[in-house]
């Protein structure tokens, strides 16, 4: 297949480059493009929490939680919180007496 012009003149280019210019090139361009790909990568990873997050910031519900039949709230006699379960149950002082 016989190169057209545009091939032919960007081989004649690629020639006149000395070589330690091209491997400088080369190495920008590589490092461009590990940089972009560690990029994407946190974007993949960490985007979606932080959108989570923003959302739970803004008042808005926990996707997680709200589809989740068997979520248990953490104030519940199942479930007491670390200051113990409210209203009535062995500990309230109406029983005691």
């Amino acid at each position: 297949m016989n190169p057209n012009n545009f091939q032919r003149m960007f081989d004649e280019d690629a020639n006149n480059i000395p070589p330690e210019k091209y491997e400088r090139i080369l190495h920008n361009v590589w490092g461009n493009l590990g940089f972009l790909r560690m990029l994407g990568d946190v974007a993949d990873l960490y985007m979606s929490q932080m959108v989570g997050v923003m959302v739970m910031a803004a008042g808005g519900n926990d996707p997680d939680h709200s589809q989740n039949p068997n979520h248990i709230p953490p104030n519940t006699p199942d479930r007491p919180d670390s200051t113990g379960p409210t209203g009535v149950g062995p500990q309230s002082p109406e029983i005691i007496r």
